[in-house]
């Protein structure tokens, strides 16, 4: 099922970038286990609470804990019901796609590799400044030569949505059970890839 909150149009679209854990993989950390081994409330942002750390052996051992989580979950990294039909769905209509994560380099490759998915063009939090910035965004607009409001960014939670707006992108909600509060902010919620794929203009 497909929930349209916007005029978007699937046909005007001309790039789509997603979100690769919980969006493409299930392969998102335990991140209620990994805020309890920082000390750090549900909800808190846990790359900015280990940017606030003094630089130093404190801020590079938390990061240790943050990067040790990123692998486990990426080493156990499974298909999102729908993810992989759905890319080879916009690659038969010659779209370019990329993603786009707030993941370490060697994590989100663990992932991509075990998963075989089809996506070269790949910008993680240590080439770009960490969503909800638009600088990733932007970048791969610039390669492919496309204004951000002719993209699509998939993804599944707040701060994909909030870098896509900060992009002037278009923005899809992947929420196959519960929507959230913030689902407003989307232009399109997504229960069901499949459901996309039927209704992505032939």
């Amino acid at each position: 099922m497909i929930t349209r909150l916007s005029d978007l149009k699937l046909k005007d679209i001309r790039g789509v970038i997603f979100d690769l854990d919980g969006t493409l993989a299930h392969s998102n950390p335990d991140f209620s286990g990994l805020r309890r081994e920082l000390g750090i409330h549900s909800g808190t942002d846990i790359l900015a609470h280990v940017d606030s750390l003094s630089a130093g052996e404190e801020q590079a051992q938390a990061l240790e804990i943050v990067h040790e989580y990123e692998r486990q979950s990426s080493l156990n990294a499974s298909w999102i019901d729908g993810a992989r039909e759905l890319i080879e769905c916009l690659r038969a209509k010659s779209l370019p796609l990329a993603i786009l994560t707030r993941n370490m380099p060697e994590a989100a490759q663990i992932t991509i590799d075990k998963l075989g998915i089809d996506i070269e063009l790949v910008l993680t939090r240590y080439d770009v400044q960490p969503k909800p910035h638009p600088e990733g965004i932007h970048l791969i607009c610039q390669q492919w030569q496309l204004a951000p409001a002719d993209i699509l960014y998939v993804g599944d939670y707040l701060f994909d949505l909030q870098t896509a707006r900060n992009a002037g992108s278009r923005c899809a909600l992947y929420c196959p059970e519960i929507i959230p509060d913030y689902a407003q902010a989307a232009d399109l919620l997504v229960s069901c890839y499949h459901s996309l794929i039927k209704a992505w203009p032939k």
